[in-house]
């Protein structure tokens, strides 16, 4: 995609407040418009001190008498003070704009990592089963970077561009040929060094594409990399990122040559160019050697800036791919941003009901008119093999999918008319992939919440059946899991997984799968201690499972299959269930 130069830096330069830009600029203008002063200067300065004498004449005269006229005496030194003044007081500018746009290149690379953050958290659950979780690791850490770069380099483009404005300025009042000629030498050599530009820009996007892939795969080899190398498969991975290394390093030369040509190639331009100008303005024109140095300083001065000025846009060019790809990454989790209507205030004193429910992901059913209900303070265990779509019930519940057709009622209202993030915040949700991270126990369970204490976290324990094993640990709450969990058994880190989903006190425990890579007896103890829970706090449990001990632990039993309910079982209220007693049901409704 070509673009003109302000076209590509335009959302860049916009990503910070534009009053913070616009002063940046203010001072870039003033540096370059002190630098012009001194620079004129040297005009009267050698016209006074030339070999060719008498009282100057054309724009030095004019300056001689516009000083003369401050009443200042255009004396030898202070032409030089002038030029000294100028020149310092530009330096002194641009480190005042080069330190605004340090500080601004450090907020647009934390400002793009926390869009990114506050875009993919606010995004539909929809959107993460798309997405490779490796892409976001890669925007997170080097694209993020060299976006801030990207205006980083837009910056000196602008301060070179002003660079140019103001030397081509000071050319046209010394003569309008030299400055027409010092733009049309300028020009040349951004036509004939564009070719590395665009070389530059294009290895940068392949670069970028390569990293990303390559950084994306590693991360979802490492998170599954205990079977890879359980069945010798991990060395096939080798060799697919050994391809992407190479692809990365292929583009890395071509845009280290690019970069290194454009700067090698414009000395040689200048060079010729000055010299050709020097001669026609000699040999030609008959100016004098004075007037003839300055503009051939101009005219250096001139060709240079529009040198550094395409350096630079190669730089924005090349980190432009990666504020590209993350600014694009943004948009695209801000497009599928999950709605958040200001509801109802949900209360949970009846309980759950699907009425009438349908769902389905482009053209094929999930779920086809499924109906039976979660009463408040109950066991309800929705069943049925792989596929029967008992997992989508329970994301319908929680309003990461939004059902197709029917209702989801919370004590009688439609889940759409809730205020959604206050229903969630009722809820303890168990999935069956377990995910704790590489930190302490307490990290684990209060997952850095400040509002739940040591007292908290220990009540959630006793509740999950965890504070035993947790206590004859050396380091108790403060023991690391390891990663994923890794220094706990299959038992223990389900059980942490219960405590983490039941320190806030939620009203309704979703257990998804939670114990069906459990042993049988690590199970019935779990089962037992979810009962125990349920009875004495009233907590009501949607439990997702095809185990059998949930059936029999369970007040109500859904059976689904193929997306339809089959049956709905009710366990008689008058006899207390418990995980290895078999079923009393008072009724079985089929609803099929």
């Amino acid at each position: 995609m070509r673009k003109l130069p302000f076209a590509a830096l335009r959302r860049i330069v916009t990503v910070i407040p534009l009053n913070r830009t616009y002063m940046t600029l203010f001072c870039l203008v003033m540096a370059g418009a002190a630098e012009g002063f001194g620079v004129a200067s040297l005009l009267p300065l050698l016209s006074a001190i030339g070999p060719e004498g008498g009282s100057p004449k054309g724009i030095s005269g004019k300056i001689i008498t516009f000083v003369q006229g401050l009443g200042i005496a255009p004396t030898l030194g202070f032409f030089l003070l002038v030029l000294v003044g100028g020149m310092v007081l530009k330096a002194l500018l641009t480190l005042v704009a080069m330190h605004r746009v340090g500080r601004a290149t450090a907020d647009v690379a934390n400002k793009m990592r926390l869009d990114l953050i506050d875009s993919l958290l606010a995004a539909r659950w929809s959107y993460y089963v798309r997405q490779p979780v490796g892409r976001f690791s890669a925007a997170l850490s080097s694209e993020a970077s060299q976006a801030g770069e990207a205006y980083n380099a837009a910056a000196k483009f602008a301060a070179e561009m002003i660079q140019v404005l103001t030397y081509a300025a000071i050319a046209t009042l010394i003569s309008w040929r030299l400055g027409v000629l010092s733009l049309a030498i300028g020009l040349v050599m951004v036509l004939t060094l564009n070719r590395f530009v665009t070389i530059a820009k294009r290895t940068a996007r392949k670069q970028k594409r390569h990293i990303r892939t390559m950084v994306g795969g590693l991360v979802d080899l490492l998170v599954g990399i205990k079977p890879m190398k359980a069945m010798g498969r991990h060395a096939r991975f080798q060799t697919l990122f050994e391809r992407d290394a190479d692809r990365i390093r292929t583009a890395q030369r071509k845009q280290a040559y690019a970069r290194e040509a454009n700067k090698a190639l414009q000395e040689p331009i200048l060079a010729i160019c000055l010299a050709g100008v020097i001669y026609i303005a000699v040999g030609f024109w008959e100016m004098p050697p004075g007037q003839v140095l300055v503009m051939a300083l101009l005219l250096a001065r001139v060709v240079t800036s529009i040198g550094k000025a395409q350096q630079a846009l190669q730089a924005v060019r090349i980190a432009q791919a990666s504020f590209t790809a993350i600014a694009n990454t943004i948009d695209a989790a801000r497009a599928m941003r999950e709605p958040s209507p200001l509801g109802k205030t949900p209360t949970f004193d009846k309980g759950i009901t699907f009425r009438d429910v349908s769902f389905t992901i482009g053209d094929t059913p999930i779920l086809t008119g499924v109906s039976f209900e979660a009463p408040k303070g109950k066991v309800t265990t929705i069943t049925g093999p792989s596929g029967a779509g008992k997992t989508t019930a329970v994301d319908l519940l929680l309003g990461l999918h939004e059902r197709t057709s029917g209702d989801v009622l919370i004590d009688g209202v439609p889940l759409p008319e809730i205020d959604l993030a206050t229903w969630r915040k009722m809820t303890g949700y168990v999935p069956q992939e377990l995910i704790l991270f590489h930190d302490t126990l307490r990290a684990n369970i209060t997952l850095g919440q400040p509002e739940f204490d040591d007292d908290d976290v220990m009540r959630a324990l006793e509740q999950a059946g965890a504070s035993g094993f947790v206590a004859e640990l050396p380091e108790g709450l403060d023991t690391i899991v390891g990663e994923r969990g890794a220094r706990l058994s299959g038992g223990q880190r389900q059980r942490v997984s219960i405590a983490r989903a039941l320190v806030h006190r939620p009203q309704l425990l979703i257990l998804d799968e939670a114990t069906t890579a459990l042993d049988p007896e690590t199970e019935a103890n779990i089962v037992r201690n979810v009962l125990e829970l349920s009875r004495t706090t009233g907590v009501t449990v949607l439990a997702i499972s095809h185990q059998p001990a949930w059936e029999r632990a369970s007040d109500n039993v859904v059976r689904l299959s193929s997306g339809r309910v089959l049956s709905v079982e009710r366990r008689d209220p008058g006899a207390p269930a418990s995980a290895g007693a078999g079923p009393r049901l008072r009724a079985a409704d089929p609803l099929a």
